[in-house]
């Protein structure tokens, strides 16, 4: 029983590929339409191939006119009210949509009022900075002048005082200079003579002091020798 199944699904399939060769035969353009059979059959079930895009109407439905359905009276009144229905909707969606875009319209010279304004707020702020600006530049201006003054007066009395200080310290060279003049010094001519007279008077550079402050100088002088009256004592200066 399966064979004859079998059998009956290729003789139909060959059928149906010998009609695809008699409707496209004649055009070399179509052959290759030959494999795209309506349905093919796969162990007795369909599987629908799609027409492809490029394919005419079948020359079966040119001529095929679809009658139109005859409909109901009562399907017609509802299918009717269901559309009218539609309509006023849609006409109330779009009469809605207009107000708001009115009231948007509105909101809009509303918002662009208000930003004239903040425009108009915005310039005098920036009027009112400059001008404070100005203000601010000219104190600064002064400040700086002022300070310019005191630095040029802080440094004139600075040179003074150099000067001041130049003046006596040349003074005290010239003090000193005439006072190293005034001290005799040893001659090149002299210095035998000066010999002659630093050995004969020797001069003992050693003393000593005691707890009451008397000098005794030289190394060898005893202090028993020395009467109080004649000690030399040292100055408090």
């Amino acid at each position: 029983m399966a064979d004859d199944v079998t059998k009956k699904q290729k003789k139909l399939a060959g059928n149906t590929l010998f009609a695809h060769f008699i409707m496209f035969g004649s055009s070399g353009s179509r052959v290759l339409n030959v494999i795209n059979i309506s349905y093919l059959q796969s162990r007795s079930k369909r599987v629908w191939v799609r027409k492809p895009l490029g394919s005419p109407m079948a020359k079966s439905k040119i001529f095929r006119i679809t009658p139109k359905p005859a409909l109901p009276e009562d399907e017609k009144a509802e299918i009717k009210r269901l559309f009218d229905n539609y309509k006023n909707s849609m006409k109330s969606i779009r009469q809605y949509f207009f107000e708001q875009s009115l009231k948007q319209a509105e909101s809009g010279e509303v918002a662009q009022t208000k930003h004239r304004l903040e425009d108009q707020e915005h310039e005098q702020l920036v009027e009112e900075n400059r001008l404070e600006n100005e203000k601010t530049a000219m104190l600064r201006e002064e400040k700086l002048k002022i300070q310019a003054e005191k630095t040029q007066q802080n440094v004139l009395a600075s040179l003074i005082k150099k000067e001041g200080e130049a003046k006596l310290h040349e003074i005290q060279i010239e003090a000193f200079l005439t006072k190293q003049m005034c001290t005799p010094f040893i001659q090149a001519e002299n210095i035998e003579k000066a010999i002659e007279d630093a050995l004969a008077n020797p001069v003992n550079f050693n003393f000593a002091l005691d707890l009451d402050g008397y000098i005794y100088r030289g190394k060898d002088t005893s202090i028993d020798t020395i009467p109080e009256e004649k000690r030399e004592r040292l100055s408090r200066n």
